[in-house]
């Protein structure tokens, strides 16, 4: 009886140590994953790439930045909102910036006139307008100076996160990729995080393959 209660004490004691192993490799890989997200940061900003497509519109392409919720704050990368399970976030500043534009006399009368000398005058208040695909603006001259009656700036932006291929024999990579149809629209900065929520040990697949491993080799044991 004594003998039987030594060797399962010896069991557990075997399953227990293989279990704090296991405990160890899974907190170092945890780690080592931390590490290889923190590294894409560079002074607190993530790298990213800007191109143009075949249609003239500018993608922006960044690797995804995957922390937990408690990480991502520390570093910044997090601004909590009124939601509480967040999943992803993504920061963007942008710059537009138009030049050398002629924008045209829109009065609906003549607004130039001319001196005794033939020299031309331009008669205030005088309107300017211009209108295009991407932005649209509008003002008023008088002797003060110039008043912007308005300016519009159209845009479309697509935000896609997901897996981007590298080819057969090589891991897809998780990105974030931007695309702005207004040419004129530059990403100045972008940053992005992915909320990966600590899952606890016994949530975990592998955990349970190895319950199953070590209760399928301790029961025959125990049997016998």
């Amino acid at each position: 009886m004594f003998s039987k209660l030594k060797k399962h004490a010896l069991l557990i004691c075997i399953f227990m140590l293989c279990f704090f192993i296991w405990q160890t490799f899974s907190a170092n890989s945890r780690l080592q994953d931390y590490k290889n997200q923190v590294i894409k940061l560079k002074d607190g900003e993530q790298l990213f790439i800007e191109k143009l497509n075949e249609k003239g519109e500018k993608i922006a392409e960044q690797d995804q930045i995957i922390l937990t919720q408690k990480d991502a704050i520390a570093h910044n990368l997090l601004e909590i909102s009124n939601l509480k399970k967040i999943k992803s976030q993504v920061k963007i500043q942008t710059i537009t910036k138009i030049d050398s534009v002629y924008i045209p006399v829109i009065d609906t009368v003549d607004r130039i006139v001319y001196d005794t000398t033939g020299l031309a005058l331009l008669k205030l208040p005088t309107k300017f307008g211009l209108e295009s695909e991407w932005y649209s603006i509008f003002s008023t001259i008088n002797k003060n100076g110039m008043l912007l009656d308005s300016l519009s700036l159209y845009n479309r932006q697509i935000i896609t996160i997901g897996m981007k291929s590298n080819g057969i024999f090589k891991s897809p990579t998780p990105s974030v990729v931007v695309k702005n149809e207004n040419p004129y629209v530059n990403i100045n900065s972008m940053n992005n995080v992915v909320i990966k929520n600590d899952t606890r040990f016994y949530d975990k697949k592998g955990f349970w393959f190895g319950v199953g491993v070590g209760t399928g080799v301790l029961i025959p044991i125990l049997i016998k």
